[in-house]
């Protein structure tokens, strides 16, 4: 499991306790509103996956799903979050209730940066998962076992086919908190309904690994379709409208 970027929690929520519990927050492939999901595991573009919604987990089907690149003319230029989802707050903090309110807070009050950023789009995606599946039956692969046809068209299987379909470059990232002008940084304290005082949080790792270099691929976008057998009998797909796609960064820190 990915544990790239983490926030660690240090608050004082049991009363009585001579040592204030620690607490995490796993930032690994978190939903960055404006840049896409945070590119921990370094997923490439045209990267295939087969979702199971039902035990939320992925499991890899291809790494070269042939997409077409958009040409743009966009020079670069500095991108920003407005909002952070998918955070995986671990540690005890009283109730539910409480939890759910640091993890929406942490995500309003930090914000990712990305600076020479270019935002890199495929098309094609349909004629790819075509071509990439009619080429493995050509090459006599047992596509029905290792795409998971069969099961995957199932009414109510739970199944999907995720590709990533999308990046966001840049030549710099960092993590924020709105307000402030520091870039990465170490402390900061959020305040939520049902705590006497504010919890004050160590951030840990904002940065990824990989994600330090000239054009960067610091962000990715991701699509869900849903397989199906056509009319004329051949694996064909269709928009994922009745997904929640807030579970894909928990999905993406098991892979």
């Amino acid at each position: 499991m990915h544990r790239i970027a983490a926030i660690s929690l240090v608050a004082g929520l049991l009363a009585g306790c001579q040592t204030p519990p620690l607490y995490t927050a796993d930032m690994s492939f978190a939903k960055a509103t404006g840049l896409g999901y945070w590119n921990t595991g370094l997923l490439p573009v045209g990267r295939l996956y087969l979702w199971d919604t039902k035990n939320n987990r992925l499991t890899l089907i291809a790494d070269d799903i042939p997409l077409a690149k958009r040409p743009t003319a966009e020079p670069k230029t500095e991108l920003s979050s407005t909002n952070v989802q998918g955070i995986a707050v671990e540690g005890s903090f009283g109730s539910d209730a409480i939890k759910t309110a640091v993890t929406a807070e942490v995500g309003r009050q930090v914000a990712f940066t990305a600076k020479g950023a270019v935002r890199e789009q495929y098309a094609s995606i349909y004629t790819g998962l075509a071509r990439a599946y009619s080429d493995a039956v050509a090459a006599g692969e047992d596509v029905d076992t290792h795409w998971s046809v069969t099961d995957a068209t199932r009414p109510n299987s739970g199944l999907y086919y995720l590709i990533i379909s999308g990046v966001v470059r840049a030549d710099q990232t960092s993590l924020t908190q709105k307000g402030l002008k520091d870039e990465n940084i170490a402390n900061i304290s959020v305040s939520v309904p049902g705590l006497g005082k504010p919890v004050a949080l160590k951030v840990v790792n904002g940065n990824a690994v990989g994600c330090n270099g000239p054009s960067a691929a610091c962000f990715f976008e991701a699509t869900v379709l849903k397989p199906y057998i056509n009319a004329n009998r051949r694996l064909d797909f269709a928009p994922a409208r009745d997904v929640d796609v807030k579970l894909l960064p928990g999905a993406f820190r098991g892979v």
